[in-house]
This record gives C-alpha cells, structure tokens and sequence, in this order.
C-alpha cells in the first residue's frame, strides 16, 4: 500500500518564498495604478470644460489647475529647444516640439508643446524647428510632465547642445540648464493653433482596464505559483 504525504524542498521552497509575495505585491501595485488612472481621468473630465484662464506674468501655480484650458502671451526662445525622443505617430519615430516662451511683461518662462515632428534619417540629423520672432498667443491646456514609469534609465538627456533631446520632458532640468525660472506645468498647443506640428492629443493617455488586467494577471501567477508548489512537493509514500 502507498500514501501520499507533503514533503517541500528546500529549493521549491526559496522560490516560492521569494516569487509569491513579489507576484502579490506587483498585483496590488497595477490595482494602486488603476485608482491613479481612474482619478487622473476624473480630474481632467471635471476640469477640461471649465472656462478657459488667461496665465499673466504674476500667475502662480498649484495642483488645481491641471487640465485646465488657458491661454498666454510671449514671445518663443528658439535658443533653448528640447526634443522629446521616441514619440511616435502613425507608426513613424519622431520627436515632441517644446519651445520655451518667455510671457509677456515677466521674466517667467512657460515650456509649450507644439507637436511631433518626424524624426531624420539618423539619430545625427535633427529636425528643422521654425520659430516665429513675435509676440504670440498661445492655446491649449495644461499638464503636468511626469516621467515614464517604464524607463528605467536616469540618463534623460543624450546630446550636449540645443536643441536638447531629452528622453522625458523634465522641467526642473531644464530650468537648472537655463537658469530660467520657469512655470511648473506644460502647455499642450491645441490641435488647430498655429505655430504648431502635428497634435492629436488624447485627453488622457489613460486605461486603467490594462492595469486591472495586469493586476489579475499576477494574482493568477500567484495561484498558479501554489498549485505547483504543493503538487511538486506532494511525494509518494510507501506504507509496509
């Protein structure tokens, strides 16, 4: 006669040990993303519609005004340009345009993105950026620039020079460039303004259904994680 008894090992065991609470914690992190997700969606539907601001040379900034539509007047630095890098657009590489405008009557300066453009033949070949050398009014509306969560390198500029091409738009480094100071939100350009590239902004670049599946996706690794632990691990006895 046989029975059968759990007996675990100690190698199925160390990783069980160390793949189980990572499976769970990443699980609860995608569903903490979902909630992010599902509030930053809130806040721009409840914002968006509101009437639109006009940002003077005295405007402050505080968490409230994000989504918010505005409208500002300067003039374009074409001296200090950043490129943001691996944007694409119809399944073509390119860059997003920020030009720096210096609002008018102050010393503040507001970063403005105006577009994509596509990218050259080769990482050398930049592209051409007109800029117009007047005082302008710009449309759009605001939002904070936030790095990729999945970028792994700290590295966010990669040529010396200007035009900058950055991986991620970082006001903070920029300003430190610059020694500009310089307005804590950027402006996303309309669509139909002038001065602009191609825009075809969505409200949010938001699915918080993809983090909840995710989520379940490592629950499930989870389950399945102890389901093989025990059936490896259960062994045949032998009873005399």
């Amino acid at each position: 006669m046989s029975s059968y008894r759990f007996r675990p090992g100690l190698i199925t065991s160390l990783v069980a040990l160390v793949a189980l609470p990572t499976f769970i914690w990443l699980g609860f992190w995608q569903l903490e993303r979902t909630a992010e997700m599902q509030g930053m969606q809130q806040q721009f539907e409840q914002r968006v519609d509101l009437p639109t601001l006009r940002l003077g040379p005295k405007a402050r900034a505080h968490d409230d005004l994000e989504y918010r539509r505005v409208f500002v007047r300067g003039r374009w630095d074409a001296e200090h340009q950043i490129l943001i890098d691996n944007k694409t657009h119809q399944g073509q590489a390119g860059y997003y345009v920020i030009t720096p405008l210096k609002m008018t009557g102050s010393d503040q300066y507001i970063l403005i993105n105006r577009g994509w453009l596509p990218a050259g033949n080769s990482r050398t070949e930049l592209p051409e950026i007109d800029v117009i050398d007047r005082q302008v009014t710009v449309h759009g509306v605001l939002h904070k620039s936030r790095r990729d969560i999945y970028m792994i390198s700290d590295k966010n500029r990669d040529i010396s020079g200007w035009p900058a091409r950055y991986q991620w738009l970082d006001i903070d480094e920029f300003a430190r460039e610059t020694k500009f100071k310089v307005y804590p939100f950027v402006v996303l350009m309309d669509a139909d303004a002038p001065y602009g590239y191609s825009r075809q902004w969505k409200p949010l670049n938001v699915d918080s259904d993809k983090n909840t599946r995710y989520a379940m996706l490592w629950f499930s690794f989870a389950i399945l994680l102890v389901i093989i632990y025990f059936v490896v691990n259960i062994k045949k006895h032998k009873v005399e």
